[in-house]
């Protein structure tokens, strides 16, 4: 699992704390921009009446058709922002264009081409032209029961998603957004579900995981998993006539670019008080206002998003303060500022919050935590990569761990029972953590073969008496498993490496610092663990992935990097067995709530889904197909771009460093992983052997579908005139596409430690291959070792 991840003289610490004690019971200043919010979230229908008989409103690849009354909120800014409708409606949307949103949409609501729904009711928040399309018969009437409509929607989507609708409308009238957003909740039909058209992606983006340039969501609340359950997402139609579409991060509104964060944990079990710096650069014209995420992934269960969430105290530039909004439950906030800033401008933000986001294990007395390691503090967009200072404020009996270099630690000159830890971070990173309590620090270096410097290695462990720990074993696993990817991926960059013990059932791997369990026994299972965690290094953080739909670049690439390390620490049998495992586990049927669904976990999707993969109907399918389906995509690629004639990987390794060196401290799609490749594979054995220049073909099927063939090698051999022996026969290849082709080895046997390899192609349903031995072999076997990813794969002789 991948979370990613000393300025102050004496004088200037007494004032900082002087400022929490005169701030933090503020709330952010009121503003003209503050005040159209509020008249945005009071939703008042205070704008009339309009009696409609078949209205059809058009919003992208919806269309709804309306027989009732629609009541109107006056304008706000000269627009029209929300509407509530009461009579019969109904709504139709053509499935987008993907087997994978029709079988979605077929396991969820038993419908394939088009979802339609009735339904008595529809609060509809917009700041597009939707007000000026609502024509009909004028009335001036209120009417109570739309009214309540509209309150409650507004803050049970809140509630449920994290959504802060007004919020997002206010946003896109400052910012002067075209298209702008629609919105729409359906209710009192068969089902009750939103509609959201949000051309800028920013709520698919902060409030539902959504960031691939995907512009809609069709979507419901599940009462029993406190979650969303997407029915489809979708590009805009001119996105699928043009056939391309931006990434969603190319509408972030600003860079930040570095973060001085002082963090005040003197009293973790009430709070933790935060002040962010963050110093940015604005990406876009004539911004007025920022959002922010932030403990967005608390959830509804247990009301954590509520009670628990980091609550926004104060915003400034400079002495400047700002306006801003941050509702309960709302999954992130939002800024405005005192001017239009332009494209280019330098943004500097000092922001100060407080919140209960510490978490106290009960398992293990006085260790802890933030609640969520990825989401404590405030980003904007997905994955923004920036420096970090780090200042830790905490009892004297606890130690802190932190990401990066440990540039000093110190007792508190204002307070003999606190000390200040300051962590920095100056290679740029996505996301860092930290944990502190009752840690004994064992600390180790790292000695390079390259005879650079020896990088600094610690685990913060616990003493004796909470938990025996076999920290010399950990510390060495730490140093043979980033050693051994160093060697194969390239340089480890970052100021020292180590690990933070925390009592969970996971690892996470964030830059420089892993956060794990007790993994300490010295079984093939724990090579594998530590040695994932540590390939996140590389895969997630050094290189991270662009959307979620590019994840099974981080968790495939960290999976079969332990895999790989584990047949050198352990066994060639540990690493097969491991494989064994993952091809087995892609034939597992779903979960359901009930039981076991249907089918295969292969067939759900292709790994391209990511995170969409897991729903109520096919929990496991994201683990299955990301974690070990990714894996073994990467093996194939591991024997693709192979010397046949040796057998030799280093040219796939040298593509994988290749990749590693394009994309250090950025973020790569799968689109930039499969130009690297292609590139290496164009100069490689095997693709020229076979006339192949590219890899697309391979990524199309293995990526972007959910084909799992059979092979059967069908052979005999003949004595020829010569003295050499004929081998002929067919590769019968099955349940795939007619089209699908893949390049699969045969491995000769010909006595003890004597082998031969030769490769055959399968494409389509049956392709004949021959070639001329020298001698007979004692045993012909299709891809005993196997590379290539099958269901079952066989050999027969004739």
């Amino acid at each position: 699992m991948i979370g990613n991840p000393s300025r102050h003289i004496i004088p200037a610490i007494l004032l900082l704390l002087v400022c929490w004690v005169s701030l933090s019971a503020q709330a952010p200043t009121a503003s003209k921009e503050k005040e159209l919010y509020d008249q945005i979230k009071a939703f008042s229908l205070s704008g009339g009446n309009v009696e409609v008989k078949g209205l059809v409103l058009k919003r992208d690849r919806a269309q709804m058709t309306f027989d009732g009354t629609f009541y109107l909120t006056s304008p706000t800014n000269g627009i029209v922002t929300g509407a509530v409708f009461i009579g019969d409606g109904n709504f139709s949307a053509e499935v987008p264009p993907s087997d994978f949103e029709r079988e979605n949409v077929k396991r969820l609501l038993g419908v394939t081409d088009v979802i339609t729904a009735d339904f008595k009711t529809a609060v509809l928040r917009f700041t597009d032209d939707t007000g000026k399309l609502i024509v009909g018969t004028a009335g001036s009437g209120v009417n109570d029961r739309a009214q309540k409509l509209a309150t409650d929607t507004d803050a049970r989507i809140l509630r449920e998603s994290g959504a802060n609708l007004p919020a997002r409308l206010t946003l896109s009238i400052l910012n002067n957004e075209k298209p702008g957003v629609f919105f729409a909740n359906f209710d009192g039909g068969k089902r009750r579900f939103s509609f959201l058209l949000d051309h800028q992606s920013r709520l698919l983006v902060s409030s539902f995981g959504i960031n691939a340039g995907e512009k809609g969501l069709i979507f419901a609340y599940d009462a029993d998993t406190y979650d969303i359950e997407i029915w489809t997402g979708f590009y805009s139609l001119e996105d699928y006539q043009r056939r391309i579409v931006s990434y969603s991060d190319v509408q972030n509104i600003i860079d930040i670019k570095s973060y001085d964060m002082d963090l005040d944990l003197r009293d973790h079990k009430k709070y933790l008080r935060l002040r962010a710096k963050l110093g940015t650069t604005v990406l876009q014209p004539n911004v007025r206002a920022i959002n922010f995420v932030i403990g967005e992934d608390l959830g509804e269960f247990e009301s954590w998003r509520l009670k628990k969430q980091m609550r926004l105290k104060t915003a400034r530039i400079g002495d400047v303060d700002l306006g801003a909004v941050q509702e309960d439950w709302e999954g992130g906030l939002t800024v405005f500022l005192p001017r239009p800033y332009q494209a280019g401008e330098q943004l500097d933000l000092d922001l100060m919050l407080e919140g209960d986001f510490i978490y106290d294990t009960e398992t293990i007395e006085n260790c802890h935590y933030p609640r969520s390691n990825t989401s404590w503090f405030p980003r904007h967009g997905e994955l923004d990569r920036a420096t970090f200072n780090l200042t830790f404020r905490h009892p004297k009996k606890l130690v802190m761990a932190s990401v990066g270099e440990r540039i000093s630690e110190a007792a508190d000159p204002e307070d003999k029972d606190v000390v200040i830890t300051k962590y920095k971070m100056l290679e740029p990173v996505a996301l860092v953590t930290f944990a502190f309590g009752p840690f004994k620090r064992y600390s180790d270096s790292i000695k390079w073969e390259s005879g650079r410097k020896p990088t600094p290695l610690e685990f913060n462990s616990l003493p004796g008496d909470y938990l025996a720990i076999k920290e010399d074993f950990i510390l060495a696993e730490l140093n043979n498993s980033v050693r051994y990817f160093t060697q194969l991926f390239g340089e480890y960059p970052y100021p020292s490496f180590g690990a933070a013990f925390h009592p969970f059932g996971f690892g996470q791997g964030f830059p420089s610092m892993l956060m794990i369990p007790n993994a300490d026994r010295a079984r093939k299972g724990t090579y594998r663990f530590i040695a994932h965690e540590t390939a996140h290094q590389w895969w997630g953080n050094i290189v991270s992935w662009r959307s979620y739909r590019d994840q099974w670049l981080s968790e495939g690439f960290a999976e079969y990097s332990g895999v790989l390390y584990t047949g050198q620490r352990d066994s060639r049998g540990a690493r097969d067995e491991f494989i064994s495992q993952m091809r087995s586990s892609l034939r597992d049927a779903p979960v359901t709530r009930t039981g076991l669904g249907r089918g295969r976990l292969v067939d759900v999707g292709p790994i391209i889904l990511g995170h969409r993969l897991e729903t109520k109907k096919t929990a496991g399918a994201y683990t299955t197909l990301i974690y070990d389906k990714g894996a073994l995509v990467l093996r194939m690629l591991h024997y693709l771009l192979s010397d046949p004639q040796t057998g030799e990987g280093q040219p796939f390794f040298d593509m994988m460093g290749d990749f590693v060196n394009r994309y250090r401290n950025h973020f790569a799609s799968t689109d930039d992983f499969r130009v690297v490749a292609n590139e290496h594979f164009a100069k490689g054995q095997i693709g020229k052997r076979f006339g192949v220049t590219n890899l697309d073909w391979f990524f199309k099927q293995w990526v972007y579908q959910t084909g799992l063939p059979s092979y059967e090698m069908q052979y005999k051999m003949e004595d020829q005139p010569d003295g050499k022996i004929l081998l002929s026969g067919n590769i019968i290849q099955e349940n795939v596409p007619d089209e699908w082709a893949m390049i699969l080895p045969v491995v000769l046997s010909f006595g003890p430690n004597q082998y031969g390899s030769f490769q055959v192609l399968a494409l389509g349903k049956s392709h004949a291959f021959q070639i001329k031995l020298p001698t007979r072999p004692k045993k012909v076997e299709l891809d005993p070792d196997h590379w290539i990813l099958s269901e079952r794969t066989s050999t027969k002789s004739l």
